[in-house]
């Protein structure tokens, strides 16, 4: 699945001319000053790529400008409510196996375009048989089981990093990843 989106994004920047200018980047690294904002554009694109542990990164760096650069920061902001939506067939059957039947016996009408969409849920606007405007929050498919078994991993992975080199607790990646884990 990495390998897949790491193609699927380099495919798409090159076609939208952005990979020939963030390669130009870093190119330039180390040797002088350079703008982060290409660099964290492919990265935003392929966390976004990568499923809603990567997004749920994305929005600890948007949310974290005293650690990341603002580049980074300004471009992972998107990650906070504009995240690809999931099939509106997909969303129904879920709401409708949530309400246990089908949602014109619910809703009067349900937007099939969400008005918000991040990286655990999208949001519906709808109105119900009452004729009251309701926003309903949806859970995207399948989120649960990934979001913990990355997040599991990535805690692992950051308790024996910080075991094998110590300078890293410093860092307090555990301590990260684990905010990250709990929100």
């Amino acid at each position: 699945q990495a390998l897949r989106a790491t193609l699927l994004t380099a495919v798409e920047a090159a076609r939208d001319g952005e990979l020939q200018e963030a390669l130009q980047t870093i190119q330039r690294l180390g040797t002088e000053r350079v703008d982060d904002a290409p660099l964290a554009r492919l990265l935003r694109r392929l966390f976004q790529k990568l499923g809603s542990t990567y997004v749920k990164l994305g929005q600890f760096i948007a949310s974290s400008p005293t650690l990341f650069p603002a580049a980074y920061v300004r471009e992972f902001q998107q990650c906070l409510d504009r995240t690809e939506p999931t099939n509106f067939q997909r969303i129904k059957r879920i709401v409708e196996a949530d309400l246990g039947r089908p949602l014109s016996e619910v809703y009067e009408s349900f937007e099939e375009e969400p008005l918000a969409s991040a990286s655990v849920a999208q949001v519906h606007s709808a109105v119900l048989k009452t004729g009251e405007r309701v926003a309903v929050k949806v859970q995207k498919p399948g989120v649960d089981r990934v979001l913990k078994a990355d997040l599991g991993f990535l805690f692992i992975a950051a308790r024996t990093l910080e075991f094998l080199s110590p300078e890293l607790a410093r860092s307090s990646l555990v301590d990260i990843v684990s905010e990250i884990r709990s929100s």
